[in-house]
């Protein structure tokens, strides 16, 4: 069990929990990008072991559609080694995903490939996304980035429809824990005017040691580099501004500062995890626009190493986000 800790994308829990969620996260979009999705695998362990079963979520860029799709947990199986799920008849892997839903009044069948994956790298002391924090037990919820970025192979039918996303582009992350923080800030795109580009951030409410700390996760990944801005690394947020129609969040680093600025779009609704239970509820849009600049401080100019407008940005803004943050 302990190893797992270096492979993040492997399922970190046991088939019989309490107070326990795992969630796996697939964005898809196919090349002409009139069709961007996501399938979200996992698990749900209530407290008291009473409401346990696995699920399907997915949701388009439509703003408005969302499908829980529940299955008894005697239809969940994993790998204790290898970064694969299987839920029903759909199985999951950073390689691929193989969908068969036939639920809700909704069918989803096909296979995707996937191709050139970029994965957050893993060392020693450091495995994975979380940083250090992933040695830490008992934490609330841990992060994931499991392929910042890669090229997709194949089809789906939903609904009797084909959509062909050979030539589209994917991202993959996860969460495991007990809950979703009190409020949090995600965003993400892999749609940038220069193919391969990829950013992932998030700011949150984190418990720890019976207080809490506001705690922020950042990557970008640009020209086979991922620029770390996060609370582990020691980088700061020097500029927040968070209106219901707009985000600013500017960070530094010892040798970089990361401008990152979007308009709010609201999404569909999906379920989140309360104490392992999928109660809570969260809207995700598939349709942010973000703006991003990257500047190489070292020398003390500021030198532009990355500006771009990243589409098809995932977006979840919920809770009581504060006008400052405590950093």
């Amino acid at each position: 069990m302990f190893c797992r800790t270096w492979k993040p994308a492997v399922y970190q829990g046991k088939y019989h929990m309490k107070g326990y969620f795992e969630g796996w996260y697939y964005k898809i979009a196919n090349k002409q990008e009139d069709m961007v999705g996501a399938f979200i695998p996992g698990v749900s362990f209530s407290p008291d072991g009473s409401d346990s079963h696995a699920f399907i979520q997915f949701l388009d860029n439509s703003g408005t559609y969302s499908n829980y799709f529940e299955y008894d947990l005697s239809e969940f199986w994993f790998s204790p080694d290898r970064p694969e799920v299987r839920i029903g008849k759909s199985f999951f892997s950073p390689s691929g995903i193989e969908v068969h839903i036939e639920a809700n009044g909704t069918s989803i069948q096909g296979k995707l490939s996937f191709k050139d994956a970029k994965p957050w790298p893993v060392s020693l002391f450091s495995p994975g996304a979380m940083g250090w924090y992933a040695f830490v037990p008992f934490m609330q919820c841990y992060h994931g980035v499991v392929n910042f970025d890669h090229m997709i192979e194949g089809s789906l039918h939903f609904n009797n429809k084909e959509i062909d996303f050979t030539g589209g582009r994917g991202y993959i992350e996860k969460d495991w824990g007990r809950s979703f923080p009190s409020y949090h800030i995600w965003i993400q795109t892999n749609h940038f005017e220069e193919p391969g580009s990829s950013l992932m951030v998030s700011v949150a409410n984190v418990p720890w040691l019976g207080r809490y700390f506001d705690g922020f996760l950042i990557g970008l990944w640009h020209n086979n580099h991922l620029y770390k801005f996060a609370t582990y690394t020691g980088a700061k947020i020097v500029r927040f501004e968070y209106t219901r129609e707009n985000l600013i969040l500017h960070v530094k680093s010892r040798h970089h500062r990361l401008e990152v600025e979007t308009p709010y779009v609201k999404g569909a609704s999906l379920k989140t995890p309360v104490q392992g239970n999928m109660q809570g509820r969260l809207s995700e849009s598939l349709k942010g626009v973000i703006s991003v600049k990257l500047f190489d401080t070292a020398n003390g100019q500021d030198s532009l190493l990355f500006s771009g407008h990243g589409r098809n940005a995932g977006m979840e803004i919920e809770g009581n986000i504060p006008q400052t943050l405590k950093l």
